[in-house]
């Protein structure tokens, strides 16, 4: 077992995906399954529930008509859309309860969730079906920095200041503080949590996605652009990146030669709105998705 798995393991059971989770996961596999089972299993969750109908209401995921119940929220978003965007909202209550003198977990977050916008937009241009399951590739490819500031703060943040006033590459002083970096700390938890491939692929190579399986490349290399769009959200300051991006993925030559302007005012415009609807709402709606309290 590498470094980044021990670590992994050992946080294994606080980062666990609530049973509501499992259950829908387990849903999926089956084949016969309708969307009235999905209703059912999902109806005695009120704070999940909310948020099903806030997203499929949201002005930025897109969906074309408003709903009021559940069975039209599934109708509308869809299973395969329902799991991505599931997946982001528990993965962020997952690390949302770290206290801000150690990390501020919400900024981390705000940033994420900016990825995520800027690979579904990304996704939009290139004409890919399912854009929000970019958003959730979007969102979770720094994964691998939560868990590590969830269990190692002080050694992770050493490394992330560090990177700053030195200019090193932050995975290059983490793999010297801590013996391994974000990117494979992503990897193993990507595996704990049973995730397909392409999102092991996305958090292990999104920095250098020529290294990604082929079968991967598209994925990868959306998530490249968006995070470092993301990193620095400067008009025009990518065009090297996307003529580079474009030669060696042609399903990205759509791209429109400004779609890191366009980005950056999506950005401006969604942010705070759609991490409003992910990001639970207190520490009791928290305990309440993991289970720990009645839902009355």
């Amino acid at each position: 077992m590498d470094a980044a798995q021990k670590f992994i393991g050992e946080l294994a059971k606080n980062v666990s995906m609530p049973k509501i989770y499992l259950d829908i996961r387990k849903l999926i596999r089956q084949p016969h399954a309708s969307i009235n089972d999905y209703v059912e299993l999902i109806q005695n969750d009120s704070t999940l529930t909310n948020r099903i109908l806030r997203i499929a209401n949201s002005d930025f995921f897109g969906f074309s008509r408003k709903v009021e119940t559940l069975n039209q929220a599934l109708n509308l978003i869809g299973i395969i859309q329902l799991h991505d965007l599931l997946l982001s909202s528990l993965c962020i209550r997952t690390f949302s309860a770290i206290p801000t003198q150690v990390f501020n977990m919400k900024a981390f977050w705000h940033y994420s969730t900016q990825c995520g916008i800027a690979a579904r937009i990304i996704a939009q241009h290139s004409f890919a079906p399912i854009s929000n399951h970019y958003f959730t590739l979007g969102l979770l490819h720094e994964i691998g920095h939560a868990a590590m500031y969830s269990k190692r703060p002080e050694l992770s943040l050493q490394a992330l200041e560090e990177s700053q006033t030195q200019n090193i590459e932050v995975q290059q002083l983490e793999d010297d503080y801590l013996g391994f970096n974000y990117t494979q700390a992503g990897n193993a938890l990507m595996q704990l949590w049973h995730l397909p491939d392409v999102y092991q692929q996305v958090a292990s190579f999104h920095l250098i996605p020529e290294l990604a399986d082929e079968t991967c490349q598209y994925e990868v290399q959306i998530i490249h652009l968006a995070h470092t769009i993301c990193q620095n959200p400067v008009l025009e300051a990518h065009q090297e990146t996307i003529t580079s991006i474009q030669e060696s993925v042609p399903q990205l030559k759509n791209l429109p030669s400004n779609i890191d302007d366009i980005i950056i005012n999506e950005l401006k415009t969604h942010t705070d709105d759609v991490l409003n609807i992910l990001w639970p709402d207190t520490v009791q709606e928290i305990l309440l998705e993991d289970g720990l309290l009645n839902n009355e």
